[in-house]
């Protein structure tokens, strides 16, 4: 079934060539002979086998494609008045011209996926040049005017149109190259995010499982000053198996923590990077995000300095937290708004401030949020509440992390800017 299937593939896209071909091939002038055509078909027939019918039996895509332009010619002649038989006549030559050139180019080039330019020209020139050559002797077999200025002609057409050809390959192949590039691009900058969310997400992770051995030694505790009292055996019992129980959470959360380091080192090991680069991989998933949320804000950029840092994931979480919430501030709002992002060094500082003019907090909430849990966020299908780590996280980031500050300033009606303070040894390693 599934080899049905290809071979109805493949059948439809012979068939599609060779429409292609059939439509081109009408671009024609007469030369010679009444008759011999020199086609701009023959510039496209190398493309499509070499991109479309990369796959195809290059010889079967050329039969098909001579059948289906014998055919075209014929009905077009036919209803244009000419007689079936001369018809046929004047256009088998043609025909054969591209069931020739399936030949001679599968016998140059018998594999497509890997053949080299310096391979693939000759061949094109090749196929050309014995294809016209065939289809000029049997054209003029009757005639015997066959002589070598004509086969000249016919050596001057092929190599234009194998330059055409050429051109038209290498434009292609540039052109993918360029594709692959941008792909390669788009897939590192989602590793990257990826990466600098899955190190945020450990940091807290880190920040819980010392929570978890307090929680584990009181419970030990617990069990110990239980052991001193007179209570009954099964609350002591219970007590120790909070501890042990806690004790194997633990081992299994730093398990879990190890586990994603692994994984994020084998994928992703770059170790230091440029603040340009930080902020362009910013700039482009930033407005990549607001082209699918249908919101229009503009992101500005004031930055004057360039650093490499090897705190990258760091920094680009705490850029990428704020600017978020500015998004969400504005889009609670009025749906247009602008984001400015700055960044200067003074006195020995790297000073970041991310400022919107979306509604602004008011004075009740302000105070609270760099609160872990705090948030007047929620999701309108669900209902749910975001779970406020956000600026918790930011906070924790810059102070732990960075040794920096944070500031907030915002004003109802006017707009929100956070500045961020952090000293350059934190960012960037002194160069001995």
């Amino acid at each position: 079934m599934i080899n049905e299937n290809k071979s109805v593939r493949d059948l439809k896209r012979m068939v599609l060539i060779g429409a292609i071909v059939a439509l081109v091939s009408q671009l024609y002038w007469n030369l010679f002979v009444y008759n011999f055509r020199i086609s701009s078909s023959v510039i496209v027939l190398p493309v499509l086998l070499m991109t479309l019918g990369k796959n195809l039996s290059t010889t079967m895509t050329c039969s098909v494609t001579a059948v289906i332009v014998f055919l075209f010619r014929l009905i077009a002649a036919v209803n244009g008045g000419a007689d079936l038989i001369t018809s046929a006549e004047n256009l088998f030559p043609n025909a054969v011209f591209y069931f020739c050139y399936g030949i001679i180019f599968n016998a140059m080039i018998p594999g497509k996926h890997t053949v080299s330019f310096s391979r693939l020209f000759p061949a094109v020139f090749f196929a050309d040049f014995g294809s016209n050559l065939v289809e000029l002797c049997i054209s003029e077999s009757s005639l015997h005017t066959m002589t070598p200025e004509k086969a000249g002609y016919l050596l001057l057409i092929a190599l234009f149109r194998t330059f055409l050809t050429s051109l038209i390959l290498m434009a292609e192949s540039h052109y993918r190259t360029l594709l692959k590039n941008e792909e390669h691009e788009n897939r590192y900058r989602r590793l990257f995010l990826m990466t600098t969310g899955l190190k945020n997400e450990i940091y807290f992770m880190r920040k819980n499982s010392e929570e978890i051995e307090s929680v584990m030694a009181n419970a030990y505790k617990l069990y110990e000053k239980l052991n001193e009292m007179d209570v009954p055996d099964d609350m002591k019992h219970m007590s120790l198996s909070i501890a042990r129980d806690v004790h194997e959470i633990k081992k299994d959360y730093i398990r879990i923590i190890q586990g994603i380091e692994e994984e994020i080192s084998e994928e992703y090991d770059e170790k230091r990077m440029s603040f340009q680069d930080i902020l362009k991989i910013l700039e482009d998933t930033t407005y990549h995000m607001l082209e699918a949320k249908n919101v229009h804000i503009q992101l500005e950029f004031r930055c004057s300095d360039n650093f490499m840092t090897e705190e990258h994931y760091e920094l680009m979480a705490v850029l990428k937290n704020l600017v978020n919430n500015a998004i969400e501030a504005i889009e609670s709002d009025r749906k247009i708004g602008t984001i400015c992002i700055e960044e200067h060094l003074r006195n020995g500082n790297y000073i970041f401030c991310v400022t919107d003019d979306g509604p602004g907090i008011s004075p009740r909430h302000l105070p609270n949020i760099f609160k872990m849990g705090y948030s007047t966020k929620f999701d309108h299908k669900t209902g749910n509440i975001f779970r406020g780590v956000g600026l918790y996280g930011v906070k924790m980031t810059v102070e732990e992390q960075f040794k920096g500050t944070i500031e907030v300033r915002s004003e109802q009606g006017s707009g929100t800017a956070f500045t961020v303070v952090i000293p350059a040894a934190s960012l960037v390693e002194e160069e001995l």
